[in-house]
């Protein structure tokens, strides 16, 4: 996670002297502990090259740190005033949420899973037939800097969809302040929210992308028509909040140890939104009655 986005979270009351600090809380748990942002989510080398000749290649590494530094201008000099950005800042800054979405620990993990199941069946195969392990050895190459290289081939058709988005930035008006975590990008379609099959995509006409960017501002980008800046009651901020916590990987990170009961529930509390799940609870064991009857005699059988 960039040393430059997490300092946005440092607590305002760092006593004087001591390195600045972030409030950092495990998944789940109310308790947290003071972190550095300098010694937090951080990995040796994550995206460094290792070359054939054993030397190590740094070019993803100062691309990312070009990109943090601009986005980090823009943030400063724009985006915390409430100033509107230029076409040039807008490319930046859709950039660095198209890094944002794949650099984090989540998506590599899942990505190294998936490989490691490849490379299974690919062995079992290789095998099977006796023939030489050529393709699972090429799959465990790929393995070493498939997240990396993966990042930097996507990272011009994310940046060129998400500039057709429309982007706006939330801001906080009251007491309520946002948080982040170790995985900040949020994708969210209400049309998928009560089936398993299928993921969020930014393709999809309802999806929104959520991005903290401070404890004051949070982008939010979709394709509909809300765009400038707009601000926040303390009970959006606190629903933002809630996603935010419920989508991290393994923490979540604010500027006070301060928490909210509202940031731990699994559901908002809307009178709507509940009958919502009451209706859609009702029609799924309805749904499971019908297909128990109707294949009661088989069961049986």
């Amino acid at each position: 996670m960039p040393r430059c986005y997490l300092a946005g979270w440092v607590d305002p009351n760092t006593p004087a002297g001591q390195e600045p600090y972030v409030w950092v809380f495990n998944r789940g748990e109310k308790k947290c502990r003071k972190k550095a942002p300098s010694n937090l989510f951080t990995e040796t080398d994550l995206y460094t090259l290792k070359l054939d000749t054993g030397e190590k290649n740094y070019a993803i590494e100062e691309t990312l740190s070009n990109l943090e530094s601009r986005y980090a201008a823009i943030l400063q000099e724009k985006i915390k005033k409430h100033l509107p950005l230029t076409e040039e800042e807008y490319i930046y800054l859709c950039a660095f949420v198209s890094v944002m979405l794949q650099r984090t620990l989540r998506h590599r993990d899942n990505l190294e899973r998936f490989i490691d199941e490849l490379i299974g069946q690919t062995e079992a195969l290789e095998k099977a037939h006796e023939i030489p392990p050529h393709e699972s050895d090429r799959l465990k190459r790929f393995k070493q800097d498939g997240h990396k290289l993966g990042m930097m081939h996507s990272l011009p058709d994310i940046t060129r969809l998400l500039t057709k988005m429309s982007i706006a930035f939330l801001c906080t008006e009251g007491r309520s302040k946002f948080v982040t975590s170790d995985d900040p990008c949020n994708l969210f379609n209400p049309d998928l929210q009560w089936q398993r099959m299928y993921g969020p995509g930014l393709a999809q006409k309802n999806v929104q992308l959520t991005l903290p960017l401070s404890p004051d501002i949070m982008l939010s980008m979709s394709w509909i028509p809300m765009r400038g800046y707009i601000w926040w009651s303390n009970e959006q901020v606190e629903e933002a909040n809630r996603m935010v916590i419920g989508h991290c990987y393994s923490y979540f990170v604010s500027h006070s140890p301060k928490t909210r009961r509202h940031w731990f529930r699994r559901y908002p509390l809307d009178f709507f939104f509940i009958l919502k799940i009451l209706r859609h609870k009702a029609a799924e064991s309805w749904h499971n009655l019908r297909m128990w009857y109707r294949y009661r005699h088989v069961r049986k059988r």
